[in-house]
């Protein structure tokens, strides 16, 4: 297991690392084909997350009619054709503590006005590019001797086959800065005429019907009710297609390059297909650039120059993991895994103000809408690895964006501030109405969650006045919404109420074990957030927090819901996927409201009933991490590494089987999550790690001169492993410390790197009211003024690790 340690080398910023190759590590894993793929197999894609072009084996949309997605192509199905008025949907009332309550739950009087709500709008296709030959689009059939490379360090994808026995080469890339894809065709086959371009526009399918997955987002033989419409550009090696949806429009604008002349022509009036060839060359280069507005598309020749320098300056920037030293079998596709992932989430999950649908832009599953309880999983790894930008460019806004809508929606209910949708698009903001959706609780402290992450990452008084609007709505609405007990003397959440695994009884669920522990948390950081901004906390706050229920227990260990009896690790129903008591020491920092030593045994016992067959989606990920959190890497490790298990096919993760089209965007972002909190957190529990550390130190230095000796005492003192105020390591640590004087001596108590290497020297010279109050700090999970930061870091003085 040696290999494990290997990942502390995430490399996010210090010069003195540079030795590692980074473009050798990702080019090592291009993504390579040789055989012609179906519909059922992860397209290859570039793209930048507000846009995605999916290709088949011809580095375009030619035998296979993926999708091409955005983040603003949206639309609206016709209204029900039974005279049901969507505005006549109010709910549905459910009796909720004395008083009734409408829940967006689908109405039974209402059925067809229920269901377009949930489907609508929906996310477009906004067209297919793909390859004619001798009129009609290339078939399976006719392709041969197929070969494709997606250059991850470029983010170009390389195709060559053959047409009817005539080589073709087809060169695709993205634009990291545009909604744009470039394509560079060369073929014999085009000099004579017979290979060119075809464009074409689908219709939208009508969702009458429930359904969650569209590998082909639209219909191309339904040329009604839509139109498209050519225009000429401003220069003659320009043009645009102007596409309309009833209420939407946008332009394909298209774009190539002087000294190869291209012309383009409608098929048929009554069809929405276009063709593009060369006036006389062997070669087709253009630009199609896909925006709600008519626009210049670009150079072809510029774009591709400056989208391979984004994506280099991508993988150079940020955290890096180097697996390639380990001689360990599973360090391989560990490291495969981590470098895909990278790719993926920067093509189909750094969209500009809102957050992805779980298959990115890559299909359609449920009509395209994001889930707002999957926002910590979809991105919270772009903070821990470095790339705070792109979480940047979701959060705040995202809650912005949905504040109004939220906050209508906690009033039509009864209750103060602002709450979260479950499954919603930032056009409309609308609940999408479902027996679970309006009884998810679990979404409502996302925002101090990921407030938090924003702030560790930008300490500033920037982040602090930025956030503080949707924090006081969120926390205002988790006050109001919590209901007192006088039986019990507790605030309670539920019922009705659902919690993350969706699998309780909603009539039943009282005080969901995560949700509580949750709502403790976020009520929390919603008044620290109040402390640092020097203004008065709501007093209703603090009431709720610390009256609120704690997790409910059954013999030592926590259950889901309040209520239940010892035999319910018998229901199948319910251990079938028991998460949520996982994720109390695992995705969740430490609260007053969970127990360390109850969560140890708690997961302890899950681990003895959530079996391999049973685990689903982002099921790995939190399992790592909370085995990081425990103290137990070998579970950690596994879980990381459970490859049979944990489908990861070629190019995406599979969230799990019974229809789950692949990608599932929570796997692949929610490892990325893992892998770097497992890289902090791991270390800190395990005292064994620190000889391995060393050791792999010492093999890099003497067995394979990748380290000098300097780099590699750098790189010891640059890692700081973390871990949270009050936890059970710490307070371990803290018993330790105080009974051995050789503990103050030889280590360095200071922030975590946010901080800017803040801290305190423990020596010889520290006096007990001196060490006193140090470890009074320690165990405050306030955000100290000088420290800006709730998370504690230690490293030894001369370099080593302490381990807890």
């Amino acid at each position: 297991m040696a290999w494990v340690s290997i990942l502390l080398f995430v490399l996010a910023s210090a010069p003195t690392l540079a030795h590692i190759d980074r473009q050798r590590i990702v080019s090592k894993y291009n993504v390579v084909r040789s055989k012609l793929i179906t519909k059922e197999t992860t397209p290859l894609q570039v793209g930048n997350g507000n846009f995605a072009f999916n290709v088949d084996n011809t580095g375009m949309q030619t035998f296979l009619p993926f999708n091409t997605l955005s983040s603003w192509g949206w639309h609206n199905d016709s209204l029900p054709s039974n005279g049901e008025k969507i505005d006549d949907y109010q709910g549905v009332s459910m009796l909720t503590h004395g008083r009734n309550v409408s829940y967006d739950i689908p109405d039974p009087d209402l059925p067809e006005a229920s269901q377009w709500l949930v489907a609508n709008p929906n996310r477009i296709n906004l067209g297919r590019i793909g390859l004619r030959y001798k009129g009609s689009l290339i078939s399976v059939s006719q392709t041969t001797e197929p070969s494709q490379k997606l250059d991850l360090w470029n983010g170009v994808i390389v195709s060559t086959f053959r047409i009817d026995g005539q080589p073709v080469s087809v060169v695709t890339q993205g634009d990291l800065d545009s909604d744009s894809v470039t394509f560079h065709i060369e073929s014999n086959l085009v000099a004579t005429g017979d290979l060119s371009i075809e464009l074409d526009f689908p219709y939208p399918p009508i969702h009458s019907t429930k359904y969650k997955y569209e590998v082909f987002v639209g219909v191309y033989d339904f040329p009604q009710n839509h139109t498209t419409l050519l225009q000429e550009g401003s220069k003659a090696n320009t043009a645009h297609i102007r596409h309309e949806i009833q209420e939407m429009q946008y332009f394909v604008n298209l774009q190539w390059d002087p000294e190869v002349p291209l012309r383009l022509s409608r098929e048929e009036n009554k069809t929405h297909r276009y063709t593009l060839k060369p006036e006389s060359s062997s070669t087709i280069a253009f630009i199609a650039n896909f925006s709600p507005q008519k626009q210049a598309a670009g150079s072809p020749r510029v774009v591709r120059e400056r989208s391979s320098t984004a994506w280099n300056q991508y993988w150079a920037q940020g955290g890096f993991v180097d697996l390639t030293s380990s001689s360990n079998p599973k360090a391989d596709e560990l490291q495969r895994r981590i470098i895909l992932s990278q790719y993926h989430v920067r093509v189909n999950s750094a969209a500009t103000g809102q957050s992805p649908q779980e298959s990115g832009l890559m299909n359609n599953g449920w009509y395209g809408k994001f889930h707002m309880e999957m926002v910590v999983w979809h991105n919270a790894h772009w903070v821990t690895w470095g790339r705070k930008q792109h979480f940047g460019d979701i959060f705040p806004a995202l809650y912005e964006t949905l504040l109004t809508s939220s906050t209508k929606r906690a009033t039509s209910m009864g209750w103060d501030g602002a709450r979260w949708p479950k499954m919603t698009d930032i056009e409309t903001g609308v609940s999408s109405p479902g027996g679970i959706n309006g009884l998810l609780l679990w979404q409502q402290p996302h925002p101090m969650y990921l407030a938090r992450l924003a702030y560790q990452a930008s300490p500033t008084q920037d982040t602090l006045e930025r956030w503080d609007r949707v924090l006081t709505a969120t926390a205002d609405y988790m006050a109001s919404y919590a209901w007192k007990n006088t039986s019990s003397g507790f605030y309670d959440l539920g019922p009705p109420s659902y919690g993350v695994t969706e699998n309780t009884p909603p009539i039943k669920s009282r005080n969901l074990a995560y949700e509580i522990a949750y709502w403790r948390y976020g009520l929390d950081i919603a008044r620290e957030w109040k402390r640092k901004l020097d203004q008065p906390i709501p007093n209703i706050w603090t009431v709720v927090a610390e009256g609120l229920a704690p997790p409910p227990q059954i013999d030592g260990l926590y259950t889901v819901y309040e209520g239940l009896n010892s035999s319910w690790w018998n229901d199948t129903s319910l251990t079938k996927d028991p998460r949520s008591l996982i994720m109390l020491q695992g995705i969740l920092p430490d609260t007053p409201a969970v127990d360390p030593q109850v969560a140890l045994r708690t997961a302890n016992k899950v681990g003895e009933i959530w079996t391999d067959d049973k685990i689903r989606g982002w099921g790995r990920p939190v399992l790592a991490i909370n085995a990081a959190r425990i103290g137990n890497p070998e579970r950690a490790i596994y879980h990381l590494t459970a490859f049979d298990y944990w489908k990861y096919l070629g190019f995406a993760e599979r969230g799990g089987d019974g229809g789950t089209p692949p990608p599932f965007m929570p796997g692949n972002a929610g490892f990325l999550y893992a892998v770097n909190d497992f890289r902090t957190i791991l270390l800190v529990n395990d005292e064994r790690f620190l000889g391995i550390v060393l050791q792999e130190l010492d093999s890099l230095v003497q067995k394979h001169a990748i380290l000098s000796p300097d780099q590699a005492q750098i790189l010891q003192q640059g890692i700081v492993p973390t871990f949270l105020p009050r936890s059970l390591k710490q307070n371990q640590w803290v018993g330790r410390s105080n009974r051995a004087k050789a503990t103050k001596n030889n280590y360095i108590l200071k922030a975590s790197r946010q901080c800017r290497e803040k801290g305190h020297l423990l020596s010889e010279g520290l006096s007990t009211k001196q060490w006193e109050a140090t470890i009074s700090d320690m165990q405050d999970p306030s955000i100290p003024e000088d420290i800006k930061s709730p998370l504690v870091c230690f490293s030894r003085m001369y370099g080593n690790l302490l381990l807890m």
